[in-house]
């Protein structure tokens, strides 16, 4: 089972996503940026680390995008390499091409889903992250 922490301030979103990952992870939720990091940084710290972060761009007390900068320089510092550390699919209802290059070059995110979420999309998302194998889902 992957070990994901889902970062979303809607509630109904954070559900659903919760749901639509419950067949191949272990989710823990969050309301906001803040929330997110420092359970990030917990979780880090105690050796059972995220492999996966869904992560809203639009959220209180720290946004996707601070959050995401947070985290990867959290990881630089424990000598985590970009391509080693955790995996994060930015969520957004955004979706033009200069937003989802925003978001790669911004939050260094492995792939972007624009919200609402389809489970189709996600599981090809998982299965390209190299999170779960073709035979899942």
């Amino acid at each position: 089972m992957v070990r994901c922490l889902i970062m979303e301030d809607d509630e109904l979103s954070r559900e659903l996503l919760a749901l639509q990952m419950s067949p191949f992870a272990e989710c823990d939720l969050v309301v906001n940026g803040l929330e997110g990091v420092n359970r990030f940084k917990a979780a880090f710290e105690e050796g059972n680390p995220y492999q996966l972060i869904l992560l809203d761009i639009l959220m209180p007390e720290m946004d996707g995008l601070e959050a995401a900068k947070s985290i990867r320089h959290y990881e630089e510092q424990q000598g985590v390499t970009i391509d080693n550390g955790v995996s994060i699919v930015v969520l957004s209802s955004l979706s033009t091409p200069q937003d989802v290059i925003q978001a790669y070059l911004s939050a260094q995110s492995s792939a972007h889903l624009v919200k609402p979420v389809q489970p189709d999309k996600l599981l090809k998302t998982l299965r390209k992250l190299e999170l779960i194998s073709a035979e899942n889902g």
